[in-house]
């Protein structure tokens, strides 16, 4: 029976065919395509990494447009990079030398991220941190942070996620922590639940002339914004999700009542769904805004311990902290291209990211449908430009199937076939 072999198993890591398979469209591509300009361009700083260098070669200002597009046609670099930062002196050697002028606010969501990731597609990663933009986009930045969508540039990040860039002048100086605040409002870190739902007094009493108070925690009013109301319409939630399932189911779904006994949390339950009347607690809370159906503080705690522990991860975004805190960053240059998939670094408006597949829309046009003879190291089940490409071992694929697949290290064009 015949095997097939990689090239490589026999003779090394040689790799050479598959990089300057890509570097040669890559060249092509930079002959025909410029990439997006940032705002001010000249006090950026460039890094680049190459197909054909070990090196990382950065520290570089452009004076002019077609200096970097002369650069990029070239050198053909295999990843291109501008810094977040602005400089008085972009070009010099030392970070100190470059004189920090200020920075963009940068967020970045990659699909590494997210809870499950390894056992998803690489199209489901980009449909899962696409929901992870989209909430940070929208419930965020134009909302509870009030920034201006001509402020907010979205970019695919050519891999496995998308970077947003904020240009505002009112947090360009912004320092490390002042963006690491930032950061912990739109993770939810720390919440403070006390201020979220701070307590009232509803009753004084006296007794034997020692004052007792009775006090009742309150819940945001409708209409509330930022966290507030992010948490109200929690409850709602978690007053849903609980209402038609058992003890055992609950524990699967909401992972943190596996901290309390069966009775416990069969005693909240109670409180909120059983009838007192012709309503139930649960019916009454976001109509009273108080927390006043729990027959005990444990279970109230319960309730409070579901809302800190599920409904907050369901809120908060699933961003790279340390990125947007980094105020000397350098990002993906966008319109560029990214070595390890062969895809385009689109930047895109709001209105664009509904609809944008990655794998149509930033597939360059620049790639062929010349079919190309390569080794799928595995089995491949994966639609690219509308065309689903399957199979295992050697196969025949278009010219831009065969780009991303040799840029994820799934194909190769080095294999040699081998008798038993």
């Amino acid at each position: 029976m015949n095997k097939l072999i990689y090239r490589q198993c026999i003779l090394g890591s040689t790799m050479a065919s598959d990089k300057e398979f890509m570097m040669e469209r890559f060249r092509r591509y930079y002959s025909k395509n410029h990439p997006y300009i940032p705002t001010m361009f000249k006090n950026r700083e460039f890094g680049f990494m190459f197909f054909d260098r070990s090196f990382v070669q950065r520290h570089m200002a452009f004076t002019s447009d077609d200096a970097l597009y002369s650069f990029l046609q070239t050198q053909v670099p295999s990843h291109s990079y501008h810094s977040t930062a602005y400089y008085q002196y972009p070009g010099a050697a030392t970070m100190e030398d470059k004189q920090w002028i200020g920075a963009d606010l940068i967020f970045d969501l990659d699909a590494d991220h997210i809870p499950g990731a390894e056992l998803m597609s690489y199209d489901e990663m980009l449909a899962r941190i696409k929901i992870e933009v989209l909430r940070l986009v929208d419930d965020f930045l134009l909302g509870d942070l009030g920034f201006d969508e001509s402020h907010l540039r979205i970019v695919f990040s050519g891999g496995r996620g998308y970077h947003i860039h904020v240009s505002d002048e009112r947090v360009a100086c912004l320092k490390s922590h002042e963006r690491r605040e930032i950061v912990d409002y739109i993770a939810g870190n720390n919440l403070n639940m006390d201020w979220v739902f701070p307590t009232k007094t509803v009753n004084i009493t006296e007794i034997k002339g020692r004052v007792q108070e009775s006090r009742v925690r309150c819940i945001p009013p409708g209409g509330s914004g930022g966290w507030k109301g992010k948490m109200r319409i929690g409850i709602a939630w978690l007053i849903e999700e609980m209402r038609s399932l058992d003890v055992k189911d609950l524990r699967t779904r909401l992972p943190y009542l596996n901290t309390y006994s069966e009775t416990l949390v069969n005693g909240m339950l109670k409180d909120l769904y059983e009838k007192r009347g012709e309503r139930s607690g649960s019916d009454m809370l976001l109509e009273k805004n108080i927390f006043d159906c729990f027959t005990s503080k444990r279970h109230e705690d319960i309730f409070l311990g579901l809302l800190e522990n599920e409904v907050i991860p369901r809120f908060r975004c699933e961003i790279d902290e340390p990125v947007t805190a980094d105020i000397k960053r350098l990002i993906r240059l966008p319109g560029s291209l990214h070595g390890k998939s062969g895809l385009r670094v689109v930047p895109m408006e709001r209105e664009d990211l509904d609809d944008f597949n990655p794998l149509l829309d930033a597939v360059p046009d620049t790639y062929t449908d010349r079919e190309i003879e390569v080794f799928l190291k595995h089995k491949v089940d994966i639609t690219i430009r509308g065309k689903r490409i399957t199979g295992e071992g050697i196969c025949r694929v278009p010219e831009y199937a065969a780009m991303f697949l040799i840029g994820r290290r799934e194909a190769t064009l080095e294999f040699v076939e081998s008798l038993e």
